[in-house]
């Protein structure tokens, strides 16, 4: 038979005509437009493994969208670094001329946020509604996820679809992408839509269309078991019509080049090194004979052409492609492309290019200059994270720049290390400042530099570490005039006592940086220095919360933003660690609004870490496991910031009765290089109280007196008061240390005062272990609180307790969780049954909950089974 050219009308008809069971993805999408149009957005998350089909969903939509929309496509490209907002510099000829103005202006050291509301402006004021796609946000860079975060937060009152397509087999916890999907999760007005592979129907149909285009027949069976039903896939491999079906679309692609000629092969090379469209007239720069190559290759169906561009039809076939170049090939053409880029200026949307094509290239004098310019591009654009690769390319290069030039590489990646989090990298530029700072002989910046490295190293658990570079910090700023270096010295110091209980000295170095705030006139460090001086006044006292207020309300008053936040979270977790959890929720909501109000959703990590805490406190634990999972599973969460959800998850485990406790709580322990006792507070309450559940009281006395007596022992009454009462509870003697009411009334044998006292504080559970020590009354009344938390362990130290006193009645064990519902879910399928509610795929529960897929995948096929039910909506719809 013969072939020739037929591979170019099977990929045609396969590629661009037929579209199969996409039918719910386009109604999902119509009925979003039809919101939109009625000035309610919507935001469609469209997801899906690649060669699925979900840039072929979003072009058949754009094309025969009802009611004409503007529609503004942009996509994010697998570059070593990601273009600085690239979907939006794709569709920003098509914006208004205020976001074109508006991103001139971020390039000249503006806020991004005004790139942002000219932005959401130019939506706001279209005459029409608005279909805004951001194609393969896997890729994107951080200022991209912050655009879709802003603009997620505000499409219910834009006449806009947004949708943005990812891969969800590529997104792991720590993915970038994991955390934006986490801070979507409660928004109204987004819709989750996953594209499955095809059925064998719907290959079988492809099929039929390949044998009318090419006369080929291909044998079903076979085709589906090699393409697992993936739609690229299976037209890759028709397209090939081989006597024998490919074992991969590698191999697939390969038959397809071989019907190429060397020109089209060269072509090809080329656009796969180039990784965009190009006009011919680029391609025509990088190869010979560009005209003939380009014609045979879309004659061929491997490229399409739009416009004035053209490129590959598909990223797999690009990657396909430049898996094939030969090493010395790719370099070669890494670097004409790097020439082309270079010939005239290059603009600052094309530098993230250069970079990388420098890099393959290994041209490093280009990647000396220009990464540093991308890196400051980026950075101005809130893209941090591509900011601190860039300048940590130049500084792997810099070794031979002067000082000068090499300490504003430093500082520059230091900052932005700051930004991302990234604090191992943070820590190691800070050092080699520093002894650029010595070798210069510059007191001011190494005063400076020290002080950083001692906020970096406590705030890597390196306590020790942290004290000794901040005593250092002062020692050499003190050789110079008083000045606001020294005052942040101080200031710093007075914290780092705060955090370690140290009262005398907070307090101490407090008063020191007062009396310099107020001399240098420094008025948002005076309000935060304030603060922490009647924070630490606190740890001995219960009152102070009015003074607390006022200066956190005048440190936001000097519009600082950054002390603003840090007061705001700093006092629920003060009001958590001081066991008062009615305070915490609303100083809690209150923050949660601030961050929200000012876009800031690095700081909903720390909200949402204590806000396990505390509802774990009030008795809410379902809520606590909830909350401490996703802080677990976000990627921003650092160590230090772990140790507190570990600590409810690992506590919650053992209230449960449930295994694996003590791993989840060693691991706690093990993120800290340096045990601190004042960090550590809750963990080691979990500690001592995880061993007193399973009957252990000597390892539980040994644990809380760990607690109260390390290197730096507690001076707070409520973080003393609590290890003391387990010792008490375990059957040892309490040290003679500081107690707040709850624990002293209970330790003095006074349980009715004591559980009354924790009640009144909002502590439904600690009450109820007050009233173990109680007449039968009491334990019964502890044992009705204890089996509504699902507290199996300290519900049969209570049982145990009245059959002691010689009752009978009530004393048989509740029945297990299974038994709470009448589908015998258990707790666990509960909670993946709530998460199903909330439109969560399998990996996004995964990550919520901190499990693997597979793990989640058998809990959500247990729950349809119990539920007798044959999909994820009807088993939402059972337990509705």
């Amino acid at each position: 038979m013969d072939r020739s050219g037929s591979g170019q009308g099977t990929a045609a008809r396969l590629g661009g005509v037929w579209l199969l069971e996409r039918d719910g993805a386009l109604r999902e999408l119509a009925e979003g437009l039809a919101s939109a149009a009625a000035g309610s957005g919507r935001l469609v998350l469209l997801a899906g493994e690649a060669g699925v089909g979900k840039t072929s969903v979003v072009r058949r939509f754009g094309a025969a969208a009802p009611g004409g929309p503007r529609v503004l496509v942009g996509a994010c490209e697998p570059l070593s670094s990601p273009r600085p907002l690239g979907p939006l510099l794709d569709m920003l000829p098509r914006l208004g001329a205020g976001a074109r103005d508006a991103l001139a202006r971020v390039g000249q050291g503006a806020p991004a946020g005004e790139l942002f509301d000219r932005v959401l402006a130019d939506l706001a004021a279209a005459d029409r509604p608005t279909v805004l796609v951001f194609e393969d946000v896997h890729w994107a860079d951080e200022a991209t996820l912050d655009l879709v975060r802003f603009l997620a937060r505000r499409l219910t009152r834009l006449p806009v679809l947004f949708v943005v397509t990812h891969r969800d087999d590529e997104i792991s916890r720590t993915h970038p992408l994991a955390a934006l999907l986490g801070d979507l999760a409660g928004l109204p007005g987004i819709a989750r839509v996953s594209l499955d592979r095809l059925s064998r129907a719907a290959v079988a149909e492809l099929a039929a269309v390949a044998e009318l285009a090419a006369g080929y027949r291909a044998d079903v069976d076979e085709l589906f078991e090699v393409t697992a039903g993936n739609p690229f896939f299976v037209v890759e491999v028709l397209a090939t019509l081989p006597e024998q079906l490919p074992a991969t679309v590698r191999a697939a692609v390969r038959g397809r080049l071989a019907q190429l000629s060397a020109a089209g092969v060269e072509v090809l090379e080329a656009l796969a090194v180039l990784a965009e469209p190009a006009t011919p007239d680029v391609v025509a720069a990088l190869v010979g004979d560009a005209r003939t190559g380009l014609s045979d290759a879309v004659d061929l169906g491997l490229l399409t052409a739009a416009g004035r561009h053209v490129a590959f039809r598909h990223e797999l076939t690009r990657m396909a492609v430049l898996d094939e170049v030969p090493p010395p090939r790719r370099v070669e053409l890494h670097r004409a492309v790097l020439d082309e880029l270079l010939r005239d200026d290059v603009p600052e949307d094309r530098l993230a290019r250069v970079v990388h094509h420098a890099e393959q290239a290994g041209a490093d004098q280009a990647l000396l200059e220009y990464a540093p310019r991308a890196a400051r591009c980026a950075a101005a654009l809130g893209a941090h994270r591509e900011a601190v690769a860039h300048f940590r390319r130049a500084l792997a290069l810099a070794d031979a720049l002067p000082v000068d030039e090499r300490v504003a590489l430093l500082q520059g990646a230091c900052f932005e290390c700051l930004l991302t989090g990234d604090l191992h990298s943070r820590m190691e530029y800070r050092r080699q400042l520093l002894d650029l700072h010595r070798l210069a002989g510059d007191l001011l910046a190494e005063g400076d530099s020290l002080r950083w490295l001692s906020q970096d190293h406590f705030a890597a658990a390196r306590t020790q570490l942290a004290r000794a570079y901040g005593l250092e910090a002062v020692r050499v700023l003190t050789q110079l005039p008083p000045g606001p270096s020294l005052a942040r010295a101080y200031a710093h110091l007075a914290e780092l006592s705060f955090f370690n209980h140290e009262v005398e000295s907070a307090l101490r170095y407090a008063e020191r940086a007062a009396a310099l705030t107020e001399r240098l006139a420094l008025p948002e460090l005076a309000a935060r220095v304030r603060y922490f001086a009647v924070a630490t006044r606190m740890l001995r006292s219960d009152e102070g919360w009015a003074e607390l207020h006022d200066a956190r309300r005048a440190a936001m008053a000097t519009g600082s933003l950054e002390h603003g936040l840090y007061l705001t979270i700093a006092s629920p977790n003060l009001a958590a660690a001081r066991h008062d959890p009615v305070r915490a929720l609303t100083l809690l909501d209150e923050a949660d609004q601030f961050v929200r109000a000012h876009d800031m959703p690095a700081g909903r990590l720390s909200i949402s870490s204590c806000r396990s805490h505390v509802l774990m406190q009030c008795g809410q634990w379902a809520a606590a496991e909830a909350a401490a999972s996703a802080t677990l599973a976000d990627p921003r969460t650092v160590p230090a910031l772990g140790v507190l959800p570990m600590s409810v998850l690992g506590l919650l485990r053992a209230r449960r009765g449930e295994s694996g406790c003590w791993s989840v709580l060693d691991e706690a322990m093990a993120t800290e290089a340096e045990p601190s006792v004042p960090r550590l507070g809750l963990l080691f309450e979990a500690r001592a109280e995880a061993a007193w559940l399973a009957g252990d009281d000597r390892r539980a006395v040994a644990e809380a007196r760990r607690g109260l007596g390390g290197a730096t022992p507690t001076e707070d009454r409520w973080q003393a008061g609590a290890l003391a009462c387990w010792i008490f509870r375990a059957g040892g003697q309490p040290p003679d240390v500081p107690v707040a009411e709850p624990y002293a009334r209970e330790i003095a044998g006074d349980w009715a005062g004591a559980a009354r006292a924790y009640e009144a504080r909002g502590l439904p559970y600690e009450a109820a272990l007050a009233r173990l020590g109680g007449d039968v009354d009491a334990l019964r009344a502890a044992l009705s609180v204890l089996d509504r938390l699902d507290a199996a362990p300290a519900a049969a130290r209570a049982r145990e307790r009245l059959r002691a006193l010689g009752e009978r009645r009530g004393t048989r064990a509740r029945w297990s969780s299974t038994r709470h519902n009448p589908y015998g879910l258990t707790s666990r399928q509960l909670q993946v049954h709530a998460l199903l509610g909330e439109g969560l795929s399998n990996a996004e529960i995964a990550a919520r909950l901190v499990l693997s897929r597979n793990t989640v995948n058998h809990h959500v096929a247990a729950v349809l089974a119990k539920l007798d039910v044959s999909s994820r909506t009807e088993a939402v719809r059972k337990l509705s």
